[in-house]
């Protein structure tokens, strides 16, 4: 029962609190745009809605302009009602209030159709742009001008798009002027602009604090600078680097100082530690691979009589007849039977690729890991029969006081 009584005494205070009227500090005043309804009945040239105009009047017919801006809604018709008594005999049942608020804003610069609009109470900066047709191709958006008598607001309707936050937008009022500036990558001439052709050369406004990327890249240009920035950030959005790039030289300029960032080394390492940092104003150059020295910690080395010698990337579970295989292996002129492998810690290991292919007992290929060398050395005698034409097993040796002791084929037929 208690509790019954408490939900009726909640609901009847509720009810209540719907009905008591405002008080005079809580009423809204009336502002330039706002729509005010003046109803006189039997007078059909009222009966309807007049807007106050950029002076803070409504002009009523045979009355005139009427002063009504910031008079709250008492105010408003005694205002109102004062100018009838004028012109007639009984207004005792004139009826005047604010029909809707509304605000009235200019829109100027880079915009569809610039010019001024009537917006609905509380509107915000994009129904604002909305109304006058959008923003053109090339609008500068990180640096709109909200006017608003001699005060002057900078702010950036980007990050509102990037963020969905309303508090990087500022709030409308009445006679704001809302200025959209154009892109000084549009140029001074008015033409047919293409957007994909700015993307091309990057997205950023201010020279001064752009990162320039140029070089061996699918997309040199300035690029907006962004707080939390890295090199492979930047390299991405300038469309990576090409396949001539020389990823261990990239020469970074950033706060005055030069910088030379090996990417290769970063990759193979993932120490974040290696990325420089970078500033606004930052200078990155991708230089053209010339001829230069590799490494890397998976780098692998192949020297000596091979068709092509030079350093390869390793790859995980590649064994020794890989590595050699992408050297092209042996000449005709190697001395397979005495090949080296160096390793990383100095170690020599001999191997003994003849015997290897016979599939002879014990010979083994050697395991290779980064940072290890393979040496193919010359035969001692470049007359002797390469390896790759006479294999051992078909081959006899003719040593001794003979005039020419090599290994002949062991078809060769002797009288």
């Amino acid at each position: 029962m208690k509790q019954a009584n408490v939900i009726l005494l909640l609901l009847v205070a509720a009810v209540c609190a719907f009905f008591v009227p405002l008080s005079a500090a809580d009423e809204k005043q009336v502002q330039v745009g706002d729509l005010i309804q003046v109803d006189l009945p039997g007078e059909t040239s009222l009966n309807r809605g007049f807007q106050v105009d950029k002076r803070g009047r409504i002009t009523l017919p045979e009355v005139g302009p009427v002063f009504v801006a910031g008079y709250n809604e008492q105010q408003l018709t005694t205002a109102v009602k004062g100018a009838l008594d004028k012109v007639f005999r009984d207004t005792s049942n004139v009826q005047v209030y604010v029909s809707e608020r509304q605000i009235l804003i200019s829109v100027q610069g880079y915009v569809a159709s610039p010019g001024e609009y009537t917006l609905p109470y509380n509107s915000n900066v994009q129904m604002a742009l909305h109304a006058a047709g959008g923003l053109r191709s090339g609008a500068q958006l990180n640096k709109m001008l909200l006017k608003r008598g001699a005060d002057r607001q900078e702010f950036d309707y980007k990050r509102f798009l990037d963020t969905g936050d309303d508090k990087n937008l500022p709030a409308l009022q009445s006679l704001d002027t809302l200025f959209v500036p154009a892109s000084p990558l549009v140029g001074n001439i008015e033409q047919e602009f293409d957007p994909a052709k700015l993307a091309d050369s990057g997205d950023s406004a201010d020279s001064r604090q752009a990162i320039k990327v140029f070089g061996e890249v699918n997309a040199p240009g300035s690029f907006s600078y962004k707080a939390n920035t890295d090199l492979v950030d930047v390299l991405m959005r300038a469309g990576g680097v090409t396949r001539y790039a020389s990823v261990e030289q990239i020469r970074v300029i950033s706060n005055n100082t030069p910088t030379l960032f090996n990417l290769k080394r970063y990759l193979d390492s993932g120490d974040v530690s290696l990325l420089p940092p970078l500033q606004a104003g930052a200078t990155i150059f991708v230089p053209k691979q010339e001829e230069e020295i590799k490494s890397g910690s998976n780098t692998v080395y192949v020297m000596g009589e091979v068709a092509a010698p030079g350093a390869f990337e390793g790859k995980k579970g590649a064994t020794f007849m890989d590595i050699l295989a992408n050297a092209g292996g042996p000449t005709r002129f190697a001395e397979s039977r005495q090949i080296r492998v160096i390793k990383s810690d100095g170690r020599v290991v001999p191997f003994d690729m003849t015997a290897y292919t016979e599939g002879l007992k014990g010979s083994q290929a050697p395991k290779i890991e980064p940072g290890d060398a393979i040496f193919v050395p010359e035969k001692t005698d470049i007359n002797e029969k390469s390896w790759l034409k006479v294999s051992p097993d078909r081959a006899v040796n003719v040593i001794g006081e003979v005039v020419r002791p090599v290994g002949l084929n062991g078809q060769t037929k002797w009288i």
